[in-house]
């Protein structure tokens, strides 16, 4: 037979609740013994006032009832003992008060008919016989007996009434009625209890939002680990409160440490992936790179020989001019696939802009959205033609493929001094946070499924950025995305990085 756990029911049981029931029941422990205690104490008090109240009226009456008994005046004794009796009422609970003489018999009585004169010790209740047997005793001068709440024996208190000379004269007896006692320590009870009350739940409340307290950092952690796997890590340590010494605020340090480990592993593991990727990439670029250069070589010595040897009309003149430079950048897009592109290439002209923009109104139109054109007139820039005609057409494709019918797209290029700016907005469709981390990886495995057929265009616009010693910035937003590109313009230190 198995043998019961006691902490078995509590296993799955919340610490939200276990630590304030802790509490709870912590002071419900305390309240109950400090109560017990003060009533224990109460009602030792009240006994022992019982006891000197009844040693305080047997005494009097042994002193009063010294001569009148000498002179053998029943009527005065009787009169001294009745008056404590009418004097005091059921309140006090004494019953009766019996005057033995020194014979041991009832010598006068505040209660003739249950205490007849001249009755003997022996016809006496037992616990008047008890009394005057220990107050034979010489060294016992007062007697009290209370046998305790549930009893219904009543209570005895006597006293040895002593002659001038010093002689036992008789026995002064006290009767009282234990109900009356009981209702005393009753009444003690109920006022306990009713000033106890107020105080406990007060006590309930204030430790239960107490160990609330107590338990939120715990909780707090447990649902922190709970997102993990769920939620990015950087918010999960966010949340973690590592700013306390004690022990939950070391546990919420190391925790915040192990992320801050698992999301550098994490980074790794995503750098590896997308090394494998670029591996991949590698190796298709390459059969790409010898399929198309033989056939692109054929096509522009075509139409060189279209150029040399033919009569075209302008128009045609126009026309082969922009094939070729399509050509071209085919040509250098292969390149920048294989991350082998040359840096001393043509420079970016005012027909490269135009050719752009040629290149990407029909898009637009076709999804019936408006293209802003703000590129600075003769925009000349001493940088790669065909690295900065690809990167901004791959922006240009991407902001087209998100803009929503009717929308804009927006194309502004502006030089300083120093560099060039490039910027492309689009409103329509934004990019969710959580994509920003993989948005320049080569077919991000997390993208939306639109977006992976253009895997490769970002990664090969970072891969130009990064090869011109640029910047790119990505800000996006419900309604409204924004890529913002800086080159710096620098042929001497362009041309030795070639």
């Amino acid at each position: 037979m198995k043998s019961f756990n006691w902490r078995r029911p509590f296993q799955h049981m919340s610490y939200r609740y276990k630590v304030p029931l802790a509490l709870t029941a912590a002071i419900l422990a305390t309240e109950l013994v400090v109560t017990a205690t003060f009533v224990q104490l109460s009602y030792l008090a009240m006994r022992q006032d019982m006891r000197q109240g009844a040693q305080a009226l047997t005494r009097m009456l042994a002193l009063s009832v010294r001569e009148p008994l000498r002179r053998d005046d029943l009527w005065r004794v009787y009169e001294i003992i009745h008056v404590p009796v009418d004097a005091t009422g059921p309140i006090s609970g004494l019953q009766a008060i019996i005057m033995l003489d020194q014979d041991f018999k009832v010598y006068a009585a505040s209660n003739p008919k249950h205490y007849p004169i001249s009755t003997s010790l022996a016809a006496l209740p037992d616990e008047l016989k008890l009394a005057v047997a220990a107050l034979r005793e010489p060294a016992q001068s007062f007697y009290f007996r209370y046998s305790g709440y549930f009893s219904q024996v009543p209570g005895v208190a006597g006293t040895v009434v002593r002659s001038n000379d010093a002689g036992i004269a008789g026995y002064v007896l006290a009767s009282y009625d234990v109900s009356a006692w009981r209702q005393r320590v009753t009444g003690l009870l109920t006022r306990v209890f009713w000033i106890s009350i107020p105080g406990i739940l007060l006590l309930l409340l204030a430790g239960w939002a107490w160990g609330n307290q107590v338990a939120r950092p715990l909780l707090s952690l447990a649902t922190a680990m709970k997102r993990v796997g769920r939620e990015p890590l950087s918010g999960i340590r966010r949340s973690l409160d590592t700013t306390g010494t004690d022990e939950m605020g070391v546990l919420n340090q190391q925790f915040s440490g192990m992320l801050n480990e698992l999301e550098a592993k994490e980074a790794l593991e995503r750098e590896m992936v997308a090394a494998e990727r670029l591996a991949a990439v590698g190796r298709v670029a390459a059969g790409v790179a010898h399929e198309i250069n033989n056939p692109l070589g054929g096509m522009i010595n075509a139409l060189d020989t279209l150029q040399t040897h033919g009569t075209p009309d302008k128009l045609t003149i126009k026309t082969v001019d922009l094939v070729r430079r399509g050509l071209n950048q085919i040509r250098h897009t292969v390149g920048a696939l294989l991350v082998e592109a040359r840096l001393d290439a043509s420079q970016m002209s005012p027909a490269d802009w135009e050719d752009l923009r040629t290149l990407i109104e029909p898009e637009l139109k076709a999804r019936h959205a408006r293209l802003l054109w703000d590129v600075q007139p003769d925009l000349a820039i001493d940088l790669p033609a065909h690295l900065i005609r690809q990167l901004t057409l791959n922006l240009l494709l991407n902001a087209k493929n998100a803009v929503e019918t009717e929308g804009c797209v927006s194309c502004l290029a502006q030089r300083t001094p120093d560099s060039l700016t490039i910027e492309i907005s689009n409103s329509g469709r934004h990019i969710p946070e959580a994509a920003l981390p993989h948005l320049f990886e080569p077919y991000p495995a997390d993208s939306p499924q639109d977006r992976n057929s253009h895997g490769l265009g970002l990664w090969v616009t970072y891969q130009i950025i990064t090869q011109l010693r640029g910047t790119i910035e990505v800000s996006s937003e419900p309604g409204f995305t924004r890529f913002t590109v800086t080159l710096p313009i620098n042929p001497l230190a362009l041309g030795e990085q070639a």
